[in-house]
């Protein structure tokens, strides 16, 4: 009895055999089919540790110990505009200094790179009202941390960064896995350096949809925040944190820097710090976070878009 072939089969056969000959023809010419390449192994591969779900959630809750926090050692660097746009806008480094309370206070002054310790920038931010000073209009504008767009006359274009934005990348957001539509996923990923944890946050929407809000990259040698990305309830990527040389300081692991890009505001931010320029729960108080008074500054309510 003559055996059938189907067409299925005979797309799978012929293929294989044209591998076999395929083989054979460069066997038989002396070629060789395979090489050994020696490749080298990150030392992060290879000194990847283990954690379980606990010990994660203990890695990013643990910046809840900090009451206050500041550096006075700080260099900022500033690039405006979307990709898309097809330009953007680079500003020169400026160093400054930041102070941080908890729950939600911040102070950052940025200073002329040229003339020592002159300020030319100036925020204080508490909740989801802020205020900043911009010495070349010699204004104070006035809005708030949650509104998407900000405008005002003078400037139409709108006001992108918020203080609050630095904030959150500065001391990362705890989770609580007990809160009320909260879902969390836990994941291993992995690159040429390193291996990671990632836990991601998700939050219930209208039924049956959940969204992402956050995705916590945890490196595995030093089993450190390296990268918080956020996302809006439509599924949008709002902001994406690098962290960078995580030291310990009073237990505390804070970077040497820390690269921020807010692709829906359209802008980025470098933060470097200098060595030893961190200090922990100093026991900063509230005048601490009150924006100075300038000499004949116009005030300015910024208006949301």
């Amino acid at each position: 009895m003559k055996r059938k072939w189907s067409l299925s089969a005979a797309y799978l056969f012929y293929p294989a055999v044209i591998i076999i000959l395929l083989v054979c023809v460069l066997a038989a010419a002396g070629c060789r089919v395979k090489n050994r390449i020696k490749i080298d192994v990150s030392p992060g591969l290879l000194a990847a540790r283990t954690a379980d779900f606990d010990e994660l959630l203990a890695i990013i809750n643990q910046y809840e110990k900090i009451s206050d926090l500041k550096s006075s050692g700080m260099k900022a660097t500033l690039t405006l505009g979307k990709w898309e746009s097809g330009s953007q806008e680079e500003y020169r480094s400026a160093p400054g200094y930041i102070l941080l309370r908890q729950p939600s206070s911040l102070h950052i002054v940025i200073q002329n790179p040229v003339i020592y310790k002159t300020a030319i920038f100036e925020a204080v931010s508490d909740g989801d009202e802020f205020s900043a000073w911009l010495r070349d209009v010699n204004r104070i504008y006035k809005g708030r941390n949650s509104a998407k767009e900000l405008v005002s006359d003078d400037r139409p274009d709108g006001i992108p960064l918020r203080p609050d934005h630095l904030y959150k990348a500065i001391i990362p957001e705890g989770i609580d896995p007990t809160e009320p539509g909260l879902r969390i996923s836990f994941e291993e990923s992995a690159d040429k350096i390193t291996k990671y944890y990632i836990i991601s946050v998700y939050r219930e929407g209208p039924p049956p949809l959940i969204h992402i809000a956050r995705k916590i990259w945890i490196e595995r040698s030093q089993l450190v925040i390296s990268r918080v990305q956020s996302y809006d309830a439509n599924g949008r990527l709002t902001g994406d944190i690098a962290y960078s040389e995580m030291t310990p300081v009073d237990g505390i692991p804070l970077p040497a820097k820390i690269d921020i890009d807010r692709p829906e505001d359209g802008y980025s931010l470098t933060l470097e710090f200098t060595k030893g320029s961190w200090g922990v729960n100093s026991g900063l108080h509230d005048d601490s976070f009150v924006l100075p008074l300038r000499e004949g500054a116009e005030t300015v309510v910024l208006r949301e878009k």
